[in-house]
């Protein structure tokens, strides 16, 4: 199972962000843009486990949540990594409370007890890939006017266990695992689920 942690957005945000990408999908430029449903803040990729191990990467995550409250975080400005001369990745920005980084930092402890490595965190949000060598001027030129703009507002209320499944018409993600976190009040959200999916 390919897996990864994540944290997933509300139809709203996914109906802006939609917008957003069928704006840069006019532009003369080749990009494998992400579907919109599909767009997500990754917290930690995981990559191949064994189906074995889902459980203990299940109550890791459920561990890493401890203490972490809900909060809110802004989906503003864009950009491409690793930079405007070799675009890779075109990004959305997010600007966040502390609690995002808190959490990624437990996240990151708790796997890495269990043998995954831990990486760098720029959080982001993926809207698509470029191949080496792609001229992208147009897309610079319109991501660049872009910059203070914002999409929307976010209340984080759970963290998600994803698996990808690649097909031939792209990835498929599937919520294994949602873990909620806990309001100030010490219960879980209204609606919120915590149990394995299916």
């Amino acid at each position: 199972m390919r897996l990864f942690v994540a944290i997933n957005f509300s139809p709203a945000l996914q109906s802006a962000l939609a917008g957003l990408l069928g704006e840069l999908r006019q532009l003369p430029v080749t990009v494998k843009w992400v579907p919109p449903e599909n767009i997500h803040l990754t917290l930690k990729f995981l990559g191949e486990v064994a189906p074995a191990r889902v459980e203990e990467i299940g109550a890791a995550l459920r561990r890493a949540v401890v203490g972490v409250n809900p909060w809110h975080l802004e989906v503003k400005g864009t950009g491409v990594f690793p930079n405007w001369r070799n675009p890779r990745v075109v990004w959305v920005g997010v600007e966040s409370e502390k609690p995002l980084y808190v959490l990624q930092q437990q996240v990151t402890r708790e796997y890495l007890e269990l043998g995954f490595p831990a990486d760098s965190f720029t959080p982001h949000l993926t809207l698509g890939r470029l191949r080496p060598g792609t001229a992208s001027r147009p897309l610079q030129d319109r991501l660049q006017s872009l910059a203070g703009v914002s999409w929307g507002r976010e209340r984080v209320t759970a963290v998600s266990l994803m698996e990808s499944s690649l097909t031939p018409r792209g990835a498929i993600y599937r919520p294994v695992l949602t873990v909620p976190l806990l309001s100030p009040g010490g219960g879980p959200l209204p609606g919120s689920e915590g149990s394995l999916g299916g």
